[in-house]
């Protein structure tokens, strides 16, 4: 089990660094070029047709630069269902949002993702997972270090026979964070699983917001390195930071480094208010 708390659902991760001198040190950060970045989650809500889906591209900047991130507008992007052929065409909204309202989503059925932009095409391929509603939610009082902070336990069925992989989003509703589990079945297959949080500004009255998501092997170790080296495995020996590599590639330039993860996933949501 692993979690981080995010300021919001870009994986924005900030270093601090310590010093025990006052003498002023100019560091020179290269500047490797700017990256695309693809943010292309594809969620569909248990009960939801699922036809309203949008993909965010951006072009990330230097690390001193003032504005991080820079839309990127007049790409193509294109979602196919591998099974029948069938393409959904996510329309260019001029702010760097691309968005279709008639994607079909299939369970258990293999997508691929196109991008044409720059005269360069990306691309990428993953499952739709699906996810189990969720069973019960109860509240404990002895969460936390200190075992008086409020939380919650979030219990749900594992289908049996298979390895399943799940994504944990909370949010408070007197705190703006994200916060973000990742669970597997490896000793639980077939069996109730759970996710939990706490955070010591829970107060009864409070409304947690819950998301449970069915996502795939890859993107389940992808978002494992992102909360380790978040520092959310809350360990005091941290791994050493590996490169963070998602699942688009340019096929044009094998040696482009391309930033975000495709990814499609069934999501369940529910609101719990604290007693």
């Amino acid at each position: 089990m692993k979690k981080v708390i995010i300021g919001t659902k870009l994986f924005v991760v900030q270093l601090m660094l310590l010093v025990s001198c006052t003498d002023v040190v100019d560091v020179e950060v290269p500047d490797g070029g700017d990256r695309l970045v693809v943010e292309a989650s594809i969620e569909w809500e248990k009960g939801t047709s699922g036809q309203t889906q949008s993909i965010s591209l951006s072009t990330s900047a230097a690390y001193f630069e003032q504005n991080k991130n820079t839309p990127v507008t007049g790409a193509m992007v294109i979602v196919t269902n591998n099974n029948d052929g069938s393409q959904f065409i996510f329309e260019d909204q001029g702010n760097g949002i691309y968005i279709t309202n008639d994607f079909v989503p299939e369970l258990g059925q293999m997508y691929s993702l196109e991008i044409k932009y720059n005269g360069n095409t990306y691309e990428a391929s993953e499952v739709l997972k699906e996810v189990e509603a969720i069973d019960e939610i109860e509240q404990i009082i002895d969460s936390g270090l200190e075992g008086d902070e409020i939380g919650i336990n979030v219990y749900f069925n594992d289908p049996g026979g298979i390895a399943n992989f799940y994504l944990g989003e909370f949010t408070s509703s007197n705190a703006p964070l994200v916060v973000l589990e990742v669970e597997s079945d490896d000793f639980t297959d077939g069996n109730q699983n759970m996710l939990s949080y706490d955070a010591e500004s829970l107060m009864p009255g409070d409304t947690v917001k819950i998301e449970l998501q069915g996502i795939s092997e890859s993107y389940f170790n992808y978002m494992g390195i992102l909360i380790d080296q978040a520092g959310g495995d809350f360990s005091p020996f941290p791994t050493t930071p590996v490169q963070l590599k998602g699942n688009c590639r340019n096929i044009n330039d094998a040696t482009e480094e391309v930033l975000g993860f495709f990814r499609l996933s069934e999501v369940v949501k529910e609101a719990y208010v604290l007693k």
